[in-house]
């Protein structure tokens, strides 16, 4: 588990990459133990996304028992955790980029907690019927394609690739967590 001050410091660097400040990489643990103790990120996202799911569970019609429903969907979310990680251990070595597979990882889990600031309270609001559906949708949108460019940044800095390579990554991240959710979602 990694301190509080390293929580704080690779958060920074997330701030630092959102301002597409190139530096903020030199912010995260780049080091074996601090790949894995990036994955605590998930345990930060966590409580926000179990919100989430309560407040959607309490939206859909009695199809699955509430255990049921969460059982899958936290299965879901711990695999899109690991999934593209495993993923890009085999295509940094494709890409060569084998050497920068680490750092990249780190500021990916880091970022996600940035990532998840910004739409998981567009996506609670929105669930929980506060926003109309143009407004969220309008939001959501708006907070995808923000997301999207910020991977596609740190993809590109920490991999030290081409702009066209890091879309194509970035793209690969998007359809692989659109198939496991829609996998877990076929099994509600």
């Amino acid at each position: 588990m990694p301190s509080a001050r390293e929580v704080m410091t690779a958060l920074y660097g997330t701030y630092r990459l959102a301002r597409l400040d190139a530096a903020g990489m030199d912010f995260f643990d780049a080091t074996p133990a601090g790949f894995w103790r990036s994955f605590f990120a998930a345990v930060l996202i966590a409580p926000f996304y179990l919100l989430l799911l309560t407040i959607r569970f309490s939206g859909l019609p009695e199809t699955a028992p509430f255990f049921s429903f969460i059982a899958i969907e936290s299965i879901a979310y711990v695999i899109v955790w690991v999934a593209f990680p495993l993923l890009m251990a085999s295509l940094a070595k494709i890409l060569d980029r084998d050497s920068h597979y680490i750092r990249f990882i780190v500021a990916y889990n880091w970022a996600a907690v940035l990532q998840n600031g910004l739409y998981l309270p567009i996506a609670i609001m929105a669930t929980s019927g506060l926003l109309a559906a143009g407004t969220a949708n309008a939001l959501g949108l708006m907070a995808l394609s923000l997301i999207v460019f910020y991977t596609w940044f740190i993809t590109r800095t920490a991999l030290e690739i081409p702009a066209g390579i890091a879309a194509g990554i970035v793209g690969l991240d998007f359809l692989l967590s659109i198939l496991i959710n829609t996998v877990a979602t076929g099994l509600l």
